[in-house]
């Protein structure tokens, strides 16, 4: 009897262990849908994802084409206008180089004029026109740049050839150096007065050199001094009586 019991509870048992476990295996199945379900939504976001760099992709390759082609033809108009430069660079040196002699000639005239001129500032002048030249030479300008300068440097001498004025410059009293003013009258006549009351004037010589001669008269010095308070206030044109430039005293 007691084998009967033991059985029969045994058969009641097993359906419940089996039913556990169904249950069990439908719960996991239903959580593998899930996730499964889950994952398949997820990658068919990852996939328009995707879809979309590509087409983001296939946008920005189209555009760096066009770029690309924009940028080879500005190269290539770049090439073009590089090449006529380059003609027009080699025709501008060989006529360049022609206009050296010319100007270079033109400097050495005009530095000469300088040099036997009335002395006013020379060596700063001839400066001046030594490195325009020397420039000219070394290539670091251009004969149409020094062509611009000398004409620049002859429009100053002119302007000095018209106008009458005041400056400060050394001149030669008595062999020794000295800073005076000066009264220049054009390019005709150079009056000095050093600090210390000396006055006189630039006299060119039989030979064509120039040199400074002080003025001993009484008359000589007031006159050159009225000219020096004339200009001094402005005035710079009217009647002075002044020494002869040309006389030696």
């Amino acid at each position: 009897m007691r084998w009967s019991l033991l059985a029969l509870g045994l058969v009641f048992a097993i359906p419940a262990v089996a039913q556990e476990v169904a249950d069990t295996r439908a719960a996991e199945l239903a959580k593998l849908r899930r996730e499964v379900e889950t994952m398949s939504q997820d990658l068919t976001l990852a996939n328009e994802d995707l879809r979309s760099q590509l087409k983001a992709i296939e946008a920005q390759k189209v555009e760096i084409e066009v770029q690309i082609r924009r940028e080879e033809l500005r190269l290539a108009q770049i090439d073009g206008e590089s090449a006529s430069r380059k003609a027009e660079l080699e025709q501008f040196n060989t006529r360049g180089a022609t206009l050296v002699p010319a100007v270079r000639e033109s400097i050495a005239k005009i530095k000469g004029a300088v040099q036997t001129g009335l002395p006013f500032h020379v060596t700063e002048r001839v400066q001046e026109l030594d490195q325009i030249d020397q420039q000219l030479q070394s290539g670091t300008i251009t004969p149409e740049a020094a062509t611009a300068r000398l004409w620049a440097f002859t429009e100053d001498e002119l302007r000095l050839a018209r106008e009458n004025g005041l400056d400060r410059q050394v001149v030669v009293v008595d062999r020794a150096e000295v800073l005076a003013d000066v009264a220049r009258l054009g390019m005709v006549a150079l009056y000095f007065r050093t600090d210390g009351g000396v006055v006189g004037t630039a006299i060119k010589g039989p030979a064509g050199s120039w040199s400074w001669h002080v003025l001993e008269g009484r008359d000589a010095q007031k006159s050159v001094g009225t000219l020096f308070e004339k200009l001094a206030h402005g005035i710079r044109s009217g009647t002075f009586v002044l020494p002869n430039p040309g006389a030696t005293p």
